[in-house]
């Protein structure tokens, strides 16, 4: 596409945004232990609005000391003391181009007890986790409303331009808003009218002590998808009722109990799950409509060209290249390294705790630390193998200007990974192996396909460094009969070899996939996992929405099942100190990754690293990370 609805300048209150693209809040686990901005906080949103984003809605940040906070390391905005350090962030936002916004929130009955400092709050008795809650006064109440509007004050004069109410997720403001938690019968509560009370009360003190020349949003969950839960037509007429006080509505979905399949969705949920909501919000209001939720260029155009919303967030793919808005106006599609949605490290962190990362893009949280530079001391460096990390490692070489040599003994790159995306819910990750050989052939690398390295080759080069990602083969375990079994890769690549009937050993992720895989193309698989559980290298999220689709799907799962032999027409396996017979015309073997062997390489240059599955099997996150600590370990 050559004229971009993206890329159109659009109005939001009384600023003018340089285009329609969005950054949503998302937590980035990167303040100090005491709420502040550190530096890094304010290098991470500096780096996105550098790169092209319209407008920049900082993360998640909570309003008072008592009950607000969320998360071990939410953003807080709760005093004055804190007014400096956000200036960093608003500050290198606005430079690099982009509106400053910041969201307020308060935490509700889904804060951490530990992170809240006590007993979560909440409009009535309806806990969290196990957590009761503690159920909030009317006087309570109104000093969180005026919280929220100290809060908004501070971000004025911390120098953004705006704030986003979150009024979504399940946090307080949507509990009380919603039926499903909300089940007072006071002012607060007991009719729709009511349960708008406190949402609407927020609004209107944030609105008189910021005044009418900044921006105030709200983000709403168009649809909890919860029983009792709220509907896109219950918060639509809530939004029209307040817009008169607000700029814009972000449209998001879900609260915690609903979050894998609305909130943040995994690879294994079609992409742009909720545009329908921010579609439906649009019909009803006059002001701006965000839509969010897996949403990549092409589906957030698509959305926009429609008429179903007037800005588009991205979240995660602005993670992965936070040049999307750049590379989409200079027409380089085939530049922007896409997300892949597993969320290694943004989400998967979250839940640890942990200062947030990205499973392709190594930069995001140290954004300043891996800028990459252009050395002065070029060195000779030779990669053993075209897998993902040994593309990557290879690419950035280049990039910093190494002499690089990237040997391949096959026609093909990508390695593991291409059979790992031959699934249609995988797709997105072979977007990652396109881009990595689009950006090679761009590169200055000796591309050597169909060259099985060797010492002597290695040798002739003289590498100063040498990167090992020679890959990995499938285990065959020692099971009686296992002649008659083939790899998962085998049946990834053709299914067709897979028979109407298909008993998987091994329900870790690459056998839990590939019995997805075979059951969506209607052919009857079993899975027969030694462990307690499957998926269990999955991502909390990932491997709920991966477990509900071989439930949707009628897989047999087999667990602390452990098989002892592979017939002809089936297998015998032991479970509960009971043996079975599981009858099946084909046996698929999905027992793990074993490391090529690759001693031979070890002493061939001054400086030698091993990385992805050539250390172990690995996913796309060690991939990545592990190409870059090699290459910019070398000296």
């Amino acid at each position: 596409m050559n004229n971009w609805k993206l890329l159109e300048p659009t109005k939001i209150g009384n600023k003018t945004l340089r285009n329609r693209i969005v950054l949503p809040p998302i937590e980035t686990r990167l303040s100090n232990p005491d709420g502040t901005a550190s530096e890094i906080m304010a290098q991470h949103y500096g780096r996105r609005a550098k790169g092209g984003v319209g407008m920049v809605v900082v993360e998640s940040t909570f309003v008072d000391d008592k009950a607000s906070r969320s998360s071990f390391a939410s953003s807080k905005l709760s005093t004055g003391n804190h007014i400096a350090s956000k200036y960093l962030v608003a500050n290198a936002i606005k430079e690099a181009g982009a509106v400053a916004v910041i969201q307020i929130n308060h935490g509700g009955r889904q804060a951490n007890p530990e992170a809240a400092g006590g007993q979560p709050v909440a409009p009535s008795n309806v806990g969290y986790a196990g957590n009761e809650p503690h159920v909030l006064t009317k006087s309570e109440i109104i000093e969180i409303e005026d919280a929220f509007a100290a809060a908004a004050e501070r971000a004025k004069l911390a120098g953004f331009d705006g704030v986003e109410i979150h009024g979504a997720h399940g946090y307080l403001i949507l509990s009380f808003l919603s039926p499903f938690t909300n089940k007072r019968e006071d002012e607060y509560g007991g009719s729709v009218e009511k349960r708008r009370t406190f949402p609407t009360n927020i609004i209107n003190k944030i609105r008189k002590r910021v005044g009418e020349d900044f921006i105030v949003g709200y983000r709403i969950s168009g649809a909890e998808f919860v029983e009792d839960g709220l509907t896109i037509e219950d918060t639509s007429a809530f939004v029209k009722s307040v817009q008169d006080k607000i700029d814009y509505i972000h449209v998001s979905a879900g609260v915690y109990e609903s979050m894998a399949f609305h909130m943040i969705s995994p690879l294994y949920v079609n992409r742009a799950p909720i545009v329908h909501l921010a579609a439906k919000m649009k019909e009803v209001v006059d002001i701006p409509v965000i839509a969010v939720g897996s949403l990549g260029p092409k589906e957030g155009e698509q959305a926009l060209q429609k008429g179903e919303a007037d800005l588009i967030s991205f979240g995660r793919p602005l993670l992965a290249d936070p040049d999307l808005p750049r590379k989409l106006s200079e027409n380089r599609l085939e530049d922007i390294k896409p997300c892949v949605r597993g969320n290694e490290g943004c989400i998967s962190l979250f839940f640890k705790g942990c200062p947030i990362r990205c499973e392709v893009n190594p930069q995001v949280g140290r954004d300043k630390e891996y800028e990459v530079v252009k050395t002065n001391d070029p060195r000779n460096i030779v990669v053993i193998g075209g897998g993902i990390a040994g593309m990557e490692a290879a690419r950035l070489a280049d990039e910093m200007g190494h002499k690089v040599t990237l040997f391949e003994k096959t026609n093909e790159f990508g390695g593991r990974f291409l059979e790992a995306t031959e699934p249609s819910f995988k797709t997105e990750g072979r977007g990652v192996v396109n881009w990595a050989k689009t950006q090679l052939e761009k590169s200055t690398v000796d591309i050597r396909m169909n060259t099985e390295a060797s010492p002597e080759m290695i040798k002739d080069i003289k590498p100063d460094a040498v990167i090992i990602a020679t890959g990995s083969d499938y285990i065959k375990l020692p099971i009686k009969g296992i002649e008659k079994a083939v790899s998962a890769d085998k049946v990834l690549l053709d299914p067709s070899l897979a028979g109407e009937k298909t008993a998987i050993i091994g329900g870790g992720l690459i056998g839990s996939e590939t019995s997805l895989y075979l059951a969506e193309k209607g052919k009857k698989t079993g899975i027969f996992e030694m462990r307690e559980d499957i998926a269990m290298e999955d991502e909390p999220l990932s491997q709920i929405t991966l477990k509900t689709r071989l439930t949707e799907n009628s897989v047999d799962i087999h667990l602390n099942a452990k098989v002892v032999e592979i017939l002809d027409d089936g297998i015998i396996f032991s479970q509960n100190g009971k043996e079975q017979k599981y009858v099946a015309d084909k046996v698929v073997f999905a027992t793990g990754l074993a490391t090529i062997p690759n001693k031979q390489f070890e002493n061939l240059a001054p400086q030698i690293f091993k990385i992805g599955d050539a250390v172990q099997g690995r996913k796309i996150f060690e991939c990545f990370h592990e190409a870059w600590y090699a290459v910019r370990n070398i000296k």
